[in-house]
């Protein structure tokens, strides 16, 4: 006698292939997906790349009480001590400036005051810097050290 094969398992795998036919059908008849439109995006400018890598160094005094008060003298104080390193800054955009400040009181306070005056000293070059403040050892009340990370000049 030969075992015959049941007839629920010939009708299993009927199942099987009949489903795997249908699926394959029913994937060839849908709408493929829309595509993504490209928008233009507008290409960086080359100075908004990358900062160069040597700083420029400014060291100036402000008066610390004019600097919290945001008076006109301080402002002129940092314009005159940014226009003294000439074509260096001219013309240029800070992406970074580091600023150092010394002060009896705490030197990042004062820091930070002289920051929030350097738009107003120079826009085109300070229009829209991220600054840090920190304390600067050593020095006496008043002095101030910027260190200034430009934007490639291409």
């Amino acid at each position: 006698m030969r075992p015959r094969l049941p007839m629920i398992a010939l009708a299993g795998w009927l199942f099987a292939d009949l489903l795997l036919a249908f699926s394959i059908v029913a994937l060839g008849t849908q709408d493929p997906p829309p595509r993504p439109r490209a928008t233009p995006t507008p290409a960086p400018t080359p100075s908004r790349l990358a900062l160069e890598r040597q700083y420029v160094q400014v060291s100036l005094n402000v008066d610390p009480d004019a600097a919290a008060r945001g008076d006109e003298s301080a402002v002129q104080a940092i314009r005159r001590a940014v226009r003294a390193q000439g074509p260096r800054l001219a013309g240029r955009r800070a992406g970074i400036v580091l600023t150092f400040g010394a002060q009896h009181s705490g030197g990042e306070g004062f820091a930070n005051d002289v920051n929030r005056l350097l738009p107003r000293a120079d826009g085109l070059l300070f229009g829209d810097v991220a600054t840090r403040d920190f304390q600067l050892l050593g020095a006496s009340g008043g002095a101030v050290l910027l260190n200034i990370y430009l934007f490639y000049d291409h």
